[in-house]
């Protein structure tokens, strides 16, 4: 055979999309389940036909005719939740599934003679019984419902006690209804029914919206993995400065199977929020963000990923994602930056008032805050209560004297007295350098941050730095056009008229001042995820919940 024929066997095609639509298994059986699980939800609170409950009647109790009639209703909800479960292929969803409809059987006969559903219900199970390899993901006990599936459950028990309200329009309704065991009173089983199928997903709702999958099992990252993540940031290929917060050890890490590269996120709720961009390998990258997405999956959750560049848009789009702007952050292009021109009369107004007040700027390398705490602290806590701010965590840096440990601080003093100071973020290969967390004594020379700033910027050019980053003005750039997306309507709204409550004009006016390059940066999740959720949760997580996001925590 030709090697053009061997490229187009048949036979091999034929393989490939059987294996495909094997693939399609766990789906199939999940929809077939639901669909079971909803049919007896109704067939169990309609009326069985007399004949067959008189012939029942001659072999079994009253009493057990209508447990059988309870049980199959409480099966076919069960059916429903386990389809959930073999969508997500779960191991432990195949083997309930096979049990439940083996004994939602059995029910369908001692509730009514249902032969047709018993048989459905028996054919079923002996379709799936050889489909065992297609869920091959470990169980995961009591998993929540997405709400997607939540809304489809709460859809067929409302249908069902709709349905069985108005098979028994005509009956009357007393007390003794709940207490009766009789063929002839079959609303006693449908009022049973219905009320614990009810408070069953009114409990199964409430679990699975307060529920986060994964947090407890992925929380902060020990030392020993934050000790890793810094010695893959000495040899990454390719991190964005950003990466450094991941050694805040506010976040979990996700490693590359060589250790080399990483991906710090945090839980929230159904989110898995990635902070920036992979770091490590460039040819690791995709492979860890496929790890990453396939991780949150397993646990039932949704991957995003917060405060990526235009770099990485592509990969997103292979793993499927929706991608929106978020903002813009000012980058410093180092080698152009001068406080020469008309335009820079500020920043040089700034610069020599500081100076004639006594500031001086200097760099200090990796170590040294450890020696400088007492005045770092106290400079941060003047500036905290001049703000009457709190301490932001996960996007941003906090005061903690090991992680600033790790990196070069820029300080000011004003006659040998610290006023002001800055963690530097470096990027990979030391051409880019982000200014962190930036805190200043309220009582110190007028204009110190445009001083520390200005010094700063000049400091890496000498270095032979590139780009210096002076971090991100939210909602920047996106724009209120009639054909935008509605997330970037609203957020260009809130960026314009947010002003009362938080400065989005007046920060990236701030920053514009010092001639940036505005470079885009977005946030990416799956369709179904609500960016603006996932957006909120980035917030919340920055904040340190609710209260700090609201300005109440101090």
């Amino acid at each position: 055979m030709t090697k053009s024929g061997a490229k187009h066997d048949p036979l091999r095609i034929t393989r490939r999309l059987g294996g495909l639509a094997y693939e399609l298994t766990p789906q199939i059986f999940a929809a077939a389940t639901f669909l079971l699980g909803a049919v007896m939800l109704l067939t169990a609170v309609t009326p069985a036909f007399n004949e067959k409950l008189s012939a029942l009647g001659r072999f079994y109790p009253p009493l057990l005719i209508d447990l059988s009639h309870f049980a199959a209703s409480v099966t076919g909800f069960v059916l429903l939740l386990i389809s959930a479960g073999l969508w997500r292929r779960r191991r432990g969803a195949y083997y309930a599934a096979l049990a439940f409809l083996l004994v939602g059987a059995v029910f369908s006969l001692l509730r009514g003679l249902d032969w047709l559903q018993a048989i459905e219900l028996t054919l079923a199970a002996a379709l799936l019984t050889p489909c065992r390899a297609a869920f091959n993901r470990r169980s995961r006990l009591g998993e929540p419902l997405r709400p997607g599936w939540l809304l489809m459950l709460a859809a067929a028990v409302a249908a069902m006690i709709w349905l069985g309200f108005f098979a028994y329009r005509d009956t009357a309704y007393t007390d003794e209804l709940w207490w009766t065991f009789l063929v002839d009173k079959q609303a006693s089983g449908f009022l049973r029914a219905g009320a614990v199928l009810a408070l069953l997903t009114l409990a199964v709702a409430i679990r699975s919206l307060t529920t986060a999958p994964g947090a407890r099992t992925h929380g902060p990252a020990a030392p020993e993995e934050i000790e890793r993540a810094r010695q893959a940031l000495e040899s990454a290929e390719a991190a964005a400065p950003e990466a450094e917060l991941a050694l805040l050890g506010d976040k979990a890490l996700l490693f590359s199977p060589s250790g080399r590269s990483f991906i710090a996120y945090r839980v929230r709720g159904r989110r898995w929020i990635a902070m920036g961009e992979p770091a490590g390998l460039a040819a690791e990258r995709l492979e860890l963000l496929w790890a990453f997405a396939q991780l949150a999956d397993s646990y039932g959750g949704a991957a995003v990923f917060y405060s990526v560049g235009e770099g990485l848009l592509a990969d997103l789009a292979t793993l499927g994602l929706a991608v929106r702007k978020v903002g813009e952050a000012a980058v410093i292009d180092t080698a152009r930056f001068t406080t020469e021109g008309k335009g820079k009369q500020n920043l040089r107004t700034a610069v020599n008032r500081a100076e004639r007040e006594g500031a001086g700027f200097e760099v200090v390398p990796p170590g040294a805050a450890r020696g400088l705490e007492p005045e770092l602290r106290a400079v941060s806590d003047a500036w905290l209560r001049h703000h009457n701010g709190s301490e932001k965590t996960f996007s941003l840096g906090r005061f903690d004297i090991d992680y600033l440990d790790r990196q070069p601080l820029a300080l000011v003093r004003e006659n040998g007295r610290i006023v002001a100071f800055a963690n530097l973020l470096r990027g990979a290969g030391g051409g880019e350098v982000m200014i962190d967390l930036m805190r200043y004594d309220p009582d110190g020379p007028n204009g110190v941050m445009d001083f520390l700033f200005t010094r700063t910027a000049q400091w890496a050019r000498d270095q032979g730095v590139a780009r210096l980053d002076l971090g991100m003005a939210p909602l920047s750039g996106l724009e209120d056009r009639r054909t935008a997306p509605v997330f970037a309507r609203v957020g260009a709204l809130v960026f314009e008229e947010g002003g009362a409550v938080y400065g989005f004009q007046g920060l990236r006016a701030y920053k514009a001042k010092f001639d940036p390059v505005w470079r885009p940066v977005f946030i990416a999740a799956p369709p179904s995820t609500p960016l603006p959720l996932a957006l909120l949760d980035v917030a919340l997580l920055t904040s340190g919940g609710w209260r700090g996001l609201l300005g109440l925590k101090r």
